[in-house]
């Protein structure tokens, strides 16, 4: 079953990256900010993750992670697009952009192989700096959809490296 979950968050990555984003650098025109539409990192929270995120227009874009949700408990992949509403400088070295986004999630117990889902619905802050770094802020608010159906809510504090 993980093998299977696995397999779903690879080909879900590859979607994006295959269409080519390669004009939707969201920092276009400032040329003190990395210009790139690729972020990688970690995040700590529920879900701990490995985190990516690609951009496909100012503030917005897709994201992507992978890791531990419940404190090891459960594994599992999301998936989610994002959409910038409002742009903002912080002086001259931060850029952030604060979105509301849709997405899914699909998680497995360790010990007896319970599979979830849910739909999601991530609100955040992120934060680009002029050295190749972005940190993000996220509540993640969602409705469980397969086990029993429940509200519950999520979130993460996550730093990405900009490519």
């Amino acid at each position: 079953m993980l093998y299977r979950i696995l397999c779903a968050a690879f080909i879900l990555i590859g979607i994006p990256l295959a269409t080519g984003t390669a004009n939707a650098d969201p920092y276009d025109g400032d040329p003190g900010f990395r210009h790139s539409t690729v972020s990688l990192g970690i995040a700590v929270g529920d879900p701990a993750a490995l985190d990516l995120k690609i951009w496909t227009a100012a503030g917005s874009g897709f994201d992507f992670g992978i890791g531990f949700r419940s404190f090891s408990e459960r594994v599992g992949f999301y998936g989610e697009y994002e959409l910038g509403l409002a742009h903002f400088r912080m002086g001259h070295s931060v850029w952030g952009v604060f979105y509301i986004g849709l997405g899914g999630a699909v998680s497995l117990k360790a010990n007896n192989e319970t599979l979830s889902a849910a739909l999601i619905v991530p609100i955040g802050l992120n934060f680009r700096f002029r050295a190749p770094l972005e940190i993000f802020l996220e509540a993640r608010p969602g409705i469980e959809l397969l086990q029993k159906t429940g509200f519950g809510i999520g979130g993460q504090l996550g730093i990405r490296f900009v490519f």
